[in-house]
């Protein structure tokens, strides 16, 4: 049979994320700028025959799906799936980065800080190994009852991260942060037998600067976050974009160095 088709959407931006609060499974709707860029998904997602739509239990994730399938010229079935809803932040959910410091030490330095993202569990809440198997199983199963068809999830980030991590092929132990703009989109095409390919991360050519959002980016002296780049394309060959973990795609190349295909 054909391959899945997967796209992530990270969704819009809320008061929280514009407080930079940490966002977990509070249900927090999105905000002005939040609705503003959800609608910019309508045209991103005109020339895509979307097969499903599958979204999260939380209100930001789907009403972020509903702008992605608002330009379908056909009903599009949609599930509400709990398996791909963001980490549970427990007792640092809604806190800052600061606040989150003076918390749990060490949860700042294994999440925040990215020393040990892997190993790193919410204080009262999911560790990042939870949120990578079940991201991992749900999107696998998902792929398994819709073989060759094109899905679109609206998600969040740390889990869109932590999938991304599998289908790069990165054990859990060593989960990288993968730097997701809200409403940025990512693909992953899933063989028959359950192979991921990464098509493409973070694209987000589709949103201007004046509402591009994003508040993990690591600060001065921090590890760095992986941010999709251009790279060169050998003479004759289309334009590629790959991240730091070495995946590439072909596509179009836009100003900010992502691609959509």
């Amino acid at each position: 049979m054909d391959k899945t088709t997967i796209y992530l959407i990270r969704h819009g931006t809320t008061a929280w994320n514009q407080q930079l609060r940490y966002q977990g499974r509070a249900d927090n709707p999105l905000d002005e700028a939040g609705e503003r860029q959800g609608a910019l998904l309508e045209n991103y997602f005109s020339d895509i025959d979307v097969d499903l739509g599958v979204t999260s239990p939380l209100q930001r994730a789907k009403k972020t799906l509903e702008y992605a399938l608002a330009s379908q010229k056909h009903p599009v079935p949609v599930i509400v799936v709990p398996g791909v809803t963001e980490i549970d932040f427990g007792e640092v959910d809604g806190l800052t980065r600061e606040e989150i410091r003076e918390k749990d030490p060490e949860f700042y330095r294994q999440y925040i800080l990215n020393v040990d993202r892997g190993h790193s569990k919410a204080p009262g809440g999911e560790s990042l190994e939870q949120v990578y198997c079940r991201m991992r199983d749900t999107i696998l199963e998902i792929a398994r009852e819709h073989q060759g068809e094109t899905i679109v999830i609206a998600s969040h980030g740390t889990a869109i991260q932590s999938f991304l991590n599998f289908a790069s092929g990165i054990p859990w132990q060593e989960m990288k942060h993968f730097l997701l703009y809200n409403v940025s989109v990512s693909c992953v095409e899933i063989d028959p037998d359950g192979t991921p390919h990464i098509v493409f991360v973070g694209d987000r050519h589709h949103v201007p600067e004046d509402l591009a959002f994003c508040y993990s980016k690591p600060q001065a002296g921090e590890p760095q976050a992986v941010e999709p780049k251009a790279v060169e394309p050998q003479a004759g060959e289309p334009q590629a974009v790959a991240g730091d973990h070495g995946t590439a795609v072909s596509g179009t190349e836009n100003e900010k160095g992502n691609s959509r295909v």
